[in-house]
């Protein structure tokens, strides 16, 4: 298999190989990958659960996620262990996934968790308290130390033993509701919280339906290695992989970059050499930065103009070729392969990347290409090539998922505005109330369009490198484990979510 492992011998593999590929970012997590650590779990599961529960400082990939996916999928107790080493690393911040997982096995987990909140103690095991009052598994221990955090925590304690569900926790609840007066509203956040938790026991024991997991449901069939975070060898080394689609992919990965002499020499050897047509297009793209020099340049161009060379590679070269549109040896052949429809999105692109803007005339007719790449790249033109009465056409798209993030990208490029530093921001928030919110995600694609248009004139960037966002120009999804947004100090899961 070597280090990098192919997907055509992933089920020849063992787990734990396959594992440390995946930690080390030199194969992607994809259902390919997923068949071969599940489809026979007697063979993989013991590499499985020894992973789990190694220390691993130094993985660039982070699997933990993936494992509970794999342990849910596979439904085994043994990974039990490894679930509660995970909540003792982070006692405070115990995903719903986890959640479920503990529920598959609820006796089982409830005895683990219980040794686990002895263990942390009463303040680092309040989420503890939580996950086993939702198991509702009866057990002594569980409903004492339950009840004795009414002492500290009252409201928090009610509401878990509301959850819980046990009658005997009914006079201490009722004797604590006695106690109570209504002065201030932390007393009175207290009364309702009893109040709800007696309610909520005196209910009939409710049929727990845990929502079905569909762990295919939750990958890409195919996934590339993690090229971001890959050395330039490693890269290098990927494009002698067996697999055509991973030696294409590190190609690619160099596109943009500024190329090394042995990158250069190798991507160059691929362009040539390489069986495949794709991965040959892929490396004459990514040679694009060093199109300067004689060789590479004359051996894109003879492969751009040879009839018998396959469109792909052709479309590659011209691709590599397309800062250069002004050459006249170059920019008929872009008008060219724009009028062949299997070439058309790969023209568009080259328009694009000439920045040349006597190509803006091209882009907004196929704003409503029936063609979903050639509509995106019509979106990307508009925006890169600062097409500004296209801005409003753009907003429509707004509201459609598949070309939202493309749209705000293009939008913030192209929409008029007074573009400087001292106004960046106030160009993000126009671009936040015309979309009625940004994901964190959409907020960086938009911020990363306007360090663009800056660096367009020249200005240092406003927000590359930021980490904090401004809340009021994004429209936060709220998570279960964030705090309410109602007031009450408690996380969304414990109170209006519960």
């Amino acid at each position: 298999m070597g280090t990098y492992p192919d997907p055509s011998q992933y089920a020849h593999a063992s787990a734990r190989d396959l594992l440390d590929a995946a930690a080390k970012g030199y194969i992607g997590l994809d259902c390919r990958l997923l068949h071969a650590l599940v489809d026979h779990p007697a063979k993989s599961l013991p590499d499985l659960l020894r992973f789990a529960m190694e220390q691993r400082p130094d993985d660039r990939v982070l699997l933990e996620e993936d494992l509970i996916s794999i342990f849910r999928h596979l439904k085994t107790p043994e990974a039990l262990p490894f679930f509660v080493e995970l909540v003792r690393r982070q006692p405070f911040d115990i995903p719903d996934e986890l959640v479920e997982a503990f529920a598959l096995f609820p006796e089982r987990s409830s005895q683990l968790l219980l040794d686990l909140y002895q263990e942390l103690g009463e303040k680092e095991g309040v989420e503890v308290a939580f996950l086993l009052a939702s198991l509702r598994v009866r057990d002594p221990r569980t409903l004492e130390f339950l009840v004795r955090r009414l002492e500290s925590d009252p409201a928090d304690a009610a509401f878990c033993l509301g959850l819980y569900g046990d009658p005997a926790a009914k006079p201490q609840l009722e004797r604590l509701l006695a106690s109570l007066d209504d002065s201030g509203e932390q007393a009175k956040w207290i009364r309702g919280s009893v109040e709800n938790a007696l309610a909520d026991i005196d209910l009939p024991e409710p049929r727990v339906e845990h929502p079905v997991f569909d762990i295919w449901e939750e990958y890409l069939d195919q996934a590339e290695p993690q090229f971001s975070i890959l050395s330039d060898a490693e890269r290098l080394d990927l494009l002698s992989s067996p697999s055509a689609e991973f030696r294409a992919g590190a190609a690619e990965s160099f596109w943009n970059d500024e190329l090394s002499e042995a990158a250069r020499d190798r991507l160059f050897e691929t362009a040539r050499r390489d069986e495949d047509a794709t991965v040959r297009a892929r490396a004459w793209e990514a040679l694009a930065g060093a199109v300067e020099r004689p060789e590479i340049r004359e051996s894109m161009l003879a492969r751009l103009a040879d009839p018998d060379a396959p469109l792909e590679e052709r479309c590659g070269a011209l691709l590599g070729l397309a800062a250069d549109a002004d050459d006249p040896a170059v920019r008929p052949w872009i008008a060219d392969f724009y009028g062949i429809p299997a070439a058309r999105a790969k023209a568009l692109e080259a328009m694009i990347r000439s920045l040349d803007r006597r190509f803006a005339p091209y882009f907004p007719p196929h704003l409503d290409d029936p063609d979903p790449e050639i509509r995106r790249r019509a979106l990307w033109g508009v925006g890169y090539l600062a097409i500004q009465t296209e801005a409003g056409r753009i907003r429509a798209f707004f509201n459609d998922p598949e070309f939202r993030e493309d749209a705000l990208f293009a939008y913030a490029l192209a929409v008029p505005a007074e573009i400087s530093r001292g106004r960046a921001r106030a160009l993000l928030r126009k671009v936040n109330f015309e979309a009625e919110g940004l994901s964190q995600d959409e907020l960086e694609v938009v911020q990363s369009a306007i360090d663009e248009r800056l660096a367009g004139l020249g200005l240092e960037p406003v927000f590359a490198g930021e980490q904090e966002q401004e809340p009021e120009q994004v429209e936060q999804e709220l998570g279960r484990n964030d705090p309410c947004r109602c007031g009450s100090g408690k996380k969304y899961k414990k109170c209006c979510g519960a």
